[in-house]
């Protein structure tokens, strides 16, 4: 199937270097459905929910379970072997994480 998309300059500059790889990334764009949240960003609501302070905030860690899980899918970066499922599961890590950072950044401000 053909299909043609008007999009803005800058994003068509971000895609010209994929060109081979356009399909691959509306694919992973597809899957990732936002009803199926991922496993830290799971327990970072759940947390964030229970109203914690600025002391349980700064605290705030991952469980081992996922910890273990980011370290496997960053081995499997840095050797070459990542799925595009895989892929997407660490990209929804690195965004979840910065926005734990950005979080506690500001917790500090309130000790």
């Amino acid at each position: 199937m053909q299909i043609t998309l008007d999009i803005p300059d800058d994003l068509a500059a971000r895609l010209e270097p994929m060109q081979d790889r356009v399909a691959e990334i509306i694919e992973r764009g597809l899957r990732q459905r936002w009803s199926e949240v991922g496993g830290l960003r799971r327990e970072v609501i759940a947390f964030l929910a229970r109203g914690p302070g600025p002391e349980e905030i700064l605290q705030f860690r991952p469980s081992a379970r996922l910890q273990q899980r980011a370290q496997e899918l960053l081995e499997h970066s840095k050797q070459g072997r990542l799925a595009p499922a895989e892929e997407a599961e660490l990209d929804d890590l690195v965004q979840v994480d910065l926005l734990v950072t950005l979080i506690k950044a500001e917790a500090r401000q309130h000790l």
